[in-house]
């Protein structure tokens, strides 16, 4: 089976799923999923009959018009693997926080002076930072 013949199975069921009766000749969920992405239902058409996926552009809108976050559209469609979003996200730093050390370490500072200078821009930050939040000052936190 294709990329293209796995989209169509997922986006049928989706759109029954979702209400859009793609099923009758004029039941007009072809032409409601083409007005909410602005797109011909020519288009639609053949999203539905595997012969052409969509531009990365229209995944949001039809996500949005069968009621499913873009993520799980992708992943149970086959665009995009469950196990690229782990890798993703085991790499991001925000996911595990690194130490200045290691940030100096990466950006290649190896200069002492360097090193100590950025060390203590981090650290400056890091306390106007948490006084702003003991502040209650949510701007400044926002920064």
């Amino acid at each position: 089976m294709t990329l293209s013949e796995q989209y169509a199975a997922w986006l049928r069921d989706a759109m029954r799923a979702a209400g859009l009766d793609i099923d009758r000749q004029r039941g007009g969920g072809r032409q409601a999923l083409a007005q909410a992405v602005n797109v011909s239902a020519s288009t639609v058409g053949r999203w539905l009959n595997g012969t052409a996926l969509p531009s990365p552009e229209n995944f949001e809108p039809i996500a949005d018009t069968v009621g499913v976050p873009v993520v799980q559209m992708l992943v149970d469609s086959g665009i995009i693997s469950a196990a690229s979003l782990t890798f993703s996200q085991s790499t991001d730093v925000r996911f595990h926080p690194i130490t200045p050390a290691q940030a100096a370490d990466e950006l290649g500072l190896t200069d002492p002076t360097e090193r100590a200078l950025f060390m203590r821009d981090l650290a400056q930050k890091n306390r106007r930072h948490l006084r702003a939040a003991d502040e209650g000052d949510g701007d400044a936190v926002a920064q």
